[in-house]
């Protein structure tokens, strides 16, 4: 058989895959990053908030896996739902990278094993995480439903009069801890005069 007259199959042109994992606090963020083109986990610390420092780094690494790989690059990520809200999910959405917001309860962990916790080991089970579930793993962690800016509008309506109600409640139990020490017992301060 003449192997020159084989046809051979095309080379695969398939979208290769960064994925990045944020671990968010005020003051830094840890970038869990695993490239294609170098088979492990790589972690970068920046300041908190740093945008521009993220988008440098995502785009540095998608050039150097293109270059090494000769086929397009896409970047996956995700972070933990929490204090910084859905702000930062917008900013990489516009900037064509599919960004997953997830829920931290919802993460499997080995209830057996001994838990240590750092910030290093949550990245790098966050990237973990988010590699499974993009193979199709649909119960390894639930993925949060972003709100539009509408929606998120009409959450903050709400809870800012829930913390309004509660923090009447607390002066209201105040005012009647201090005229329980001046002997007035039968004093109520939500009731209408």
């Amino acid at each position: 058989m003449n192997l020159s007259s084989v046809a051979l199959p095309p080379i695969d042109e398939k979208t290769a895959t960064i994925f990045v994992a944020l671990e968010l606090s005020k003051s830094a963020w840890l970038v869990a990053l695993h490239s294609p083109a170098a088979d492990k986990i790589s972690l970068h610390r920046l300041q908190g908030g740093d945008t521009e420092g993220l988008m440098a780094l995502i785009e540095r690494r998608r050039e150097q896996a293109q270059a090494a790989l000769a086929r397009p690059v896409q970047v996956m990520s995700c972070y933990e739902a929490g204090y910084d809200g859905f702000w930062l999910h917008r900013f990489l959405c516009d900037r064509g990278i599919d960004n997953q917001v997830l829920d931290a309860a919802s993460i499997l962990v080995d209830r057996r094993s001994r838990l240590a916790k750092t910030d290093r080991l949550d990245a790098a089970a966050l990237l973990r995480t988010l590699m499974v579930l993009e193979r199709g793993e649909p119960r390894v962690c639930r993925v949060v439903r972003v709100p539009n800016l509408e929606q998120e509008n009409d959450r903050r309506r709400s809870r800012e009069r829930a913390r309004l109600v509660n923090e009447r409640g607390q002066h209201s139990s105040r005012v009647k801890g201090l005229l329980m020490t001046q002997g007035i017992r039968d004093f109520k301060p939500a009731r209408r005069a």
